[in-house]
């Protein structure tokens, strides 16, 4: 008999305070597909095909670029990340923000968006996120 109550408490908590999951309104969604990134006097400088952000470190120049968006942006949808510096892939290796498949591509300084996509994906990569992910200590 116990488990019509929690049955029932389930459901009446459900109702009154929705189910634990966050809602996106489709048009809304801005998944990056191209990232890159470089050092600047100021920290990271991270541009993608949805925005830019800087921060003084990986985290803080993704949070600046989730808040200047028009959107929800989704990191984990971005399949190349070209740096300037392999210490930034590091960063966001560690992070777990990006996908370990996502392709890291080193380029001598950052090169406009438009074409960049399709570019890099005509000349895969041979490194990925998850070969510079630290293992924890």
């Amino acid at each position: 008999m116990k488990w019509w109550l929690a049955l029932l408490m389930a459901i009446v908590l459900t109702l009154i305070f929705g189910l634990p999951f966050r809602e996106y309104e489709t048009q809304q969604l801005l998944p990056i597909k191209t990232l890159q990134a470089e050092y600047t006097q100021n920290g990271i400088h991270i541009v993608s095909n949805v925005g830019e952000g800087k921060g003084e470190s990986w985290q803080a120049a993704v949070e600046d670029l989730r808040k200047n968006a028009s959107g929800d942006v989704f990191f984990d949808t971005a399949e190349q990340l070209a740096v300037t510096d392999r210490r930034i892939a590091f960063e966001a290796a560690n992070s777990h923000e990006l996908r370990p498949s996502a392709q890291v591509y080193l380029m001598s300084e950052l090169a406009p968006m438009e074409g960049l996509y399709e570019f890099l994906k005509a000349h895969p990569s041979e490194e990925q996120i998850s070969d510079y992910h630290m293992e924890e200590r």
